[in-house]
């Protein structure tokens, strides 16, 4: 995760490299409770004969969990529709 060709790949990506410290792991707890809700919901239901159908089928969840799926802390909606609500009160 340090090494020069990595660390390079994500600035020419424009992708800015975060990291926290090894005893502190609620700062990770949102990406790693993401990643276990995509497992539980779909990677582990699937067998998947090639990386394109993977990539397929987790592109495709990701889309639905954003546009689609209900979530409790955003009210029953989805982020998209929270992101909508939150923008339409602004100006």
């Amino acid at each position: 995760m340090t090494s020069q060709r990595y660390v390079k790949a994500l600035k020419e990506a424009g992708i800015k490299q975060e990291r926290t410290g090894y005893n502190n792991p609620d700062a990770d707890a949102y990406i790693e409770r993401w990643f276990r809700t995509l497992k539980e919901d779909t990677v582990w239901l699937q067998e998947y004969g090639s990386f394109l159908e993977a990539k397929q089928n987790i592109d495709h969840y990701i889309a639905f969990y954003n546009d689609e799926r209900p979530h409790s802390a955003l009210g029953y909606l989805s982020p998209r529709e929270f992101r909508q609500s939150v923008t339409s009160n602004v100006a």
